[in-house]
């Protein structure tokens, strides 16, 4: 599954950044994880970068990243869904990073976010990551039917 489109040989150099990050600058990868999630940069270096690092760095998809106001835990698929980081969402999706199914606290919640945000990019992002697991209308039917939390 490849959410963006984008080209698989694009993702040479960003491994190749990630490698020297952690061997020669002696980064931490979860410090580097929390970095890209937080990126501004464009989508196809958050995207692979965070592919990268979940992918050949083990990074955990599934991680607290914080917790909000009332203590609950904010994954990294909230997050992304709350600092407007497209790649990280695609890649994060890619890496089923929530529990559950498309109908699950943890994914609607992140479409909530979105949608509240009204933020096409994100939204645009998780309707075709439901479309391509084939829950795309149990999806919808879920996000028009649950009350906003």
């Amino acid at each position: 599954m490849n959410l963006l489109d984008l080209k698989p040989e694009t993702r040479d150099p960003f491994s190749k950044t990630v490698q020297t990050l952690i061997q020669k600058h002696k980064m931490d990868p979860n410090e580097i994880f929390m970095n890209v999630l937080e990126s501004q940069e464009a989508p196809e270096m958050n995207y692979w970068m965070m592919k990268v690092l979940i992918q050949e760095h083990f990074v955990s998809p599934q991680q607290e990243v914080a917790k909000d106001a009332e203590g609950v835990s904010v994954k990294p698929l909230q997050a992304a869904c709350l600092l407007g980081n497209v790649g990280a969402l695609a890649a994060l999706l890619e890496a089923n990073a929530f529990s559950g199914e498309v109908t699950g606290h943890e994914f609607q919640l992140a479409a909530r976010i979105a949608s509240k945000q009204e933020d096409q990019a994100l939204l645009g992002v998780i309707m075709k990551y439901a479309q391509e697991t084939g829950s795309l209308e149990l999806f919808m039917r879920e996000l028009q039917s649950a009350p906003m939390q």
